[in-house]
């Protein structure tokens, strides 16, 4: 199947007493397997609110969207959790490590909710944080990490359970330039040696850059799906 994830004229409507919010609009897309998109709008465009509903973390209240060609409506939440699980991995501004956990622990963890045994999950931890170059960090709790740390800990996190798919909602957001750049080099060579999907919503250009695709939307509608030129690619991806 060439679509990994669908969108038909999917809207979000809130619910705000006597006000309905609409955040989303009849909005079509459709990510390629393999393809790397970055979303990007300006605060308030919807643009992680469409993040949420491509990545099953959220319901449209219109419309379909379906993963792997499977439509999320028709699915239970404990379906949309296994979904989520096993073919996604999801990478957030804010980290979202948990504090009392170590950086191995945090990337068992999703491991430990797919029941994978505890040797294993061992070993796949070690691996994962080593090929993100914190074999030396892994015993350390968030606290005792940078924040480019903390963010590779996070990639490692969602690369645990090897899914189809990762999302990323400003993964340089926290971040300073040289950190931020680091974590862009980890996101390019998982699309590019890996062949991994990815999902980026970002306000910055030069990290939207780095997709293959642009997706700009505005008061929450598509406004524009602009294909990015591979020699602009390779300049935002030596940028420091």
């Amino acid at each position: 199947m060439d679509n990994v994830i669908e969108a038909v004229k999917v809207s979000k409507i809130y619910d705000m007493g006597e006000i309905k919010v609409t955040a989303l609009n009849d909005v079509s897309l459709m990510i390629k397997r393999g393809e790397f998109v970055s979303i990007t709008g300006p605060s308030g465009s919807g643009k992680t609110t469409l993040l949420d509903i491509l990545s099953a973390l959220s319901r449209p209240s219109k419309g379909e969207v379906l993963i792997n060609g499977d439509p999320i409506s028709q699915m239970t939440d404990s379906e949309l959790a296994l979904v989520r699980g096993k073919t996604i991995g999801f990478v957030f501004q804010s980290f979202n490590l948990i504090p009392r956990l170590t950086a191995l622990e945090n990337v068992m963890l999703p491991l430990w909710f797919q029941g994978i045994a505890p040797k294993e999950r061992i070993e796949r931890g070690e691996k994962i944080l080593s090929e993100v170059g914190l074999e030396e960090r892994m015993h350390h709790k968030p606290n005792e990490l940078s924040g480019g740390q903390r963010q590779r800990v996070a990639i490692a996190r969602a690369l645990a359970v090897d899914p189809d798919i990762i999302v990323a909602d400003e993964p340089t957001g926290n971040l300073d330039s040289n950190s931020g750049a680091l974590i862009l080099s980890l996101i390019d060579e998982l699309h590019q040696k890996r062949g991994k999907t990815i999902l980026m919503v970002t306000h910055e250009r030069y990290v939207a850059e780095r997709a293959e695709r642009i997706i700009h939307i505005k008061d929450g509608k598509i406004e524009q799906s602009e294909a990015v030129k591979k020699k602009t690619q390779e300049i935002r991806r030596n940028y420091k």
